[in-house]
């Protein structure tokens, strides 16, 4: 007797009974970890929707979602097996979250949540799953907002290679740090103009186009390297070609708003050429392996073993924030009262009221500050010092809302920054400038009673203060001075103030 069969594949006619156990128990793993670091989450989503610069994280997650249902089939051929690794990634990832938590570091806690993603993956479905979506979960690590160390060279890159190529053809321009003068106008390099918007969203959509067009491994690297390499590249010939753009016209084009549509179409046509040439080295996708036989059966997922590394990870979970919130109920340490003596040593004498400038170096949230003037003879100089008893989120020393000046500033350029190494210890020089004054600045971070002008280092030793000494208070010393062109007699000033100012400093900071 003849009887009817169905043409749909056995995996789509009998459930994978071990697919339903151990998938199951991945979302709820995944529900517990994103309900329980629902504000390291959250911080991405908030930086992905106010920023420009990092509005690509929003496609993310739905993009790593597509690209894991595109291998639907070649999962399916695989049995989820619970592996120990993922509990060592576990572990390493909330190590580092704890970390990054005691020293403030937002980014690397955001790092640290997107790693425990894959880690999760390879603890509860196993290493060869997670290595068929390898690529996917890599992916996730594009959404974390991170690079804004790289503006300050991107926009020192643009100036120079605008700045060199107009001499080359011909034009006279006078420089000084990121602005620079035509005899047809002045220009200036701004955060909007360095690039990095442009860099990060072709790196984003590059390693996009590198995983759907190659199966090598060299072919995608090559050209995920090339979406880096030439977006900071063009955006030198895009800065350039505004300025002769605007010079020609007698400054009537690229100048408004039009010069961002300009870049926009610019990097639009870069990046279109930049696929159009990657797509000589196409090459097909290689098909999806069917489901191994015998698959669908629960024998081969050991559920012992997938409930004993589901109690782990949830505990791994929740160490962290069980430590994270003890350190939170610490009271703060008493303040110091932060009293400079009214007369420092060579001859500087405190003024009763601050009236060089109204501009101030903006720090969020610090639980105590102060501004003084100092003047000797016809010399001014102003010190502002933010200490922090306790690094916490929205109230840390180092913070990416901490600045001297900020973007596109009504009154206030930035001309350009520096690392300088003075007598006591290295320093940071930013140099601002309005239509009625120019300022010299020097700052630094003191942490415990180490002075240190690096983020990373100042992180890392308020972590260590942490796990030794209980405590992670810090302040900012920032110090500044009017100056005259390039005149170096505004650093020579600073630098006598900062002698006079060391001793009576430490003692005024301590509690």
């Amino acid at each position: 007797m003849y009887t009817p069969t169905s043409s749909m594949p056995v995996a789509e006619q009998r459930p994978d009974a071990a697919w339903r156990v151990a998938g199951a128990t991945f979302l709820l793993l995944f529900a517990l970890l994103l309900c329980l670091y629902l504000d390291t989450a959250a911080s991405m989503a908030q930086i992905w929707w106010r920023s420009e610069t990092f509005a690509h994280g929003l496609i993310v997650p739905p993009i790593f979602l597509w690209l894991v249902w595109r291998k639907r089939g070649a999962l399916a051929a695989h049995v989820p097996r619970p592996s120990a690794l993922g509990l060592v990634g576990l572990t390493l990832s909330f190590a580092a979250w704890t970390v990054a938590d005691m020293a403030g570091v937002q980014v690397v806690r955001q790092l640290a949540f997107v790693a425990a993603i894959p880690s999760l993956v390879v603890a509860v479905l196993g290493w060869r799953i997670a290595w068929v979506i390898a690529y996917p979960l890599a992916f996730l690590f594009l959404g974390v907002p991170m690079g804004e160390n790289l503006m300050l060279p991107l926009m020192n890159y643009t100036a120079d290679f605008t700045v060199a190529s107009l001499q080359l053809l011909g034009f006279p321009v006078y420089r000084e740090g990121t602005f620079f003068e035509l005899p047809s106008g002045s220009w200036s390099v701004i955060e909007a103009c360095s690039g990095l918007r442009y860099l990060i969203a072709s790196l984003t959509v590059g390693a996009l186009y590198a995983y759907l067009s190659y199966r090598s491994i060299w072919r995608r690297a090559a050209f995920i390297v090339a979406s880096v390499a030439v977006p900071v590249v063009a955006n030198g010939f895009r800065a350039l070609m505004i300025v002769l753009l605007a010079h020609y016209s007698d400054m009537k084009l690229a100048t408004g708003v039009d010069h961002i549509i300009y870049g926009w179409v610019f990097f639009g046509i870069i990046m279109l050429l930049l696929f159009w040439v990657g797509s000589f080295w196409q090459e097909s996708e290689a098909p999806d392996a069917p489901p191994a036989a015998g698959a669908g059966s629960l024998r081969t997922l050991s559920l012992p073993r997938l409930l004993v590394t589901a109690l782990l990870a949830s505990g791994l979970f929740g160490l962290p924030l069980m430590y994270a919130r003890h350190l939170a109920q610490q009271p703060l340490p008493e303040p110091p009262a932060m009293a400079l003596p009214a007369t420092l040593e060579g001859g500087w004498q405190r003024d009763g009221r601050v009236t060089l400038t109204d501009w101030r170096p903006t720090f969020q949230n610090p639980d105590r500050q102060s501004t003084l003037q100092y003047r000797r003879g016809d010399e001014v100089v102003v010190v502002h010092l933010a200490w922090y008893g306790r690094q916490r989120q929205d109230a840390e020393l180092i913070n990416s809302r901490n600045f001297m000046i900020e973007q596109e500033h009504e009154v206030w350029s930035n001309v350009g920054e520096q690392v300088v190494d003075m007598a006591q210890h290295p320093v940071r020089e930013t140099r601002l400038r309005s239509s009625a004054l120019r300022l010299l600045i020097h700052d630094w971070f003191v942490v415990g009673r180490v002075p240190t002008v690096s983020t990373v280092r100042a992180k890392l030793l308020f972590a260590r203060s942490q796990l030794l000494e209980g405590e992670d208070s810090g302040y900012a010393v920032v110090l500044w001075t009017p100056q005259q062109g390039e005149d170096p007699a505004a650093r020579a000033r600073l630098q006598a103030f900062a002698n006079g100012l060391d001793a009576p400093l430490r003692q005024a900071m301590q509690p």
